[in-house]
């Protein structure tokens, strides 16, 4: 009889605890810890060959980039662990660049995961927004020009773009 009442006293307590816990639907889940973020990257004092190395692109196309996508990255409300602009494109452009996880780039970039997540999304978002601004596609009348400067350059015949130094070799689909 004891033993049924102090389990019964024990499912009583968890589930009052579980009942002060819950919270109401709609209402916003506050973090008893504000997530931290801890400045590791500092691109001023990066050599600019780290930098292209780490990054795939030089400072000052990182810092035009970061100018351009800065609304984009801005929060809405101010908080004092928001992450930088800056901070936030470095971030992703490493991953992007290494090809890495993202437990792995978010502990180098001085962010938890899940941050790094919501930043990644973020960013990606903002580079669609501005692609064609740095993406731009050949026409096929530029294609004859093109295949002509690379073999003058080269000498490797029918080459008509380049992506950081990667051979990419196109094969065009099956005539039917």
């Amino acid at each position: 009889m004891k033993l049924c009442l102090r389990t019964s006293v024990l499912v009583d307590s968890l589930l009052a605890v579980l009942l002060h816990r819950a919270r109401p639907l709609g209402q916003v889940r506050r973090w008893r810890h504000p997530p931290v973020y801890r400045r590791l990257v500092d691109l001023s004092t990066m050599e600019e060959r780290h930098v292209i190395d780490t990054y795939r692109l030089d400072r000052t196309t990182i810092l035009e980039l970061c100018a351009r996508m800065e609304p984009d990255l801005m929060s809405v409300i101010r908080h004092p662990t928001e992450i930088p602009p800056l901070v936030q494109v470095l971030s992703v452009l490493h991953f992007l660049a290494s090809g890495s996880f993202h437990t792995t780039v978010a502990i180098a970039s001085g962010m938890s995961q899940p941050m790094f997540s919501n930043v990644l999304s973020r960013v990606l978002s903002a580079l669609l927004k501005h692609m064609r601004s740095y993406i731009v596609f050949l026409q096929v009348e530029d294609l004859p020009t093109v295949k002509g400067d690379f073999y003058a350059l080269g000498h490797i015949p029918n080459i008509i773009g380049a992506i950081d130094g990667t051979h990419v070799v196109l094969v065009p689909p099956p005539q039917e």
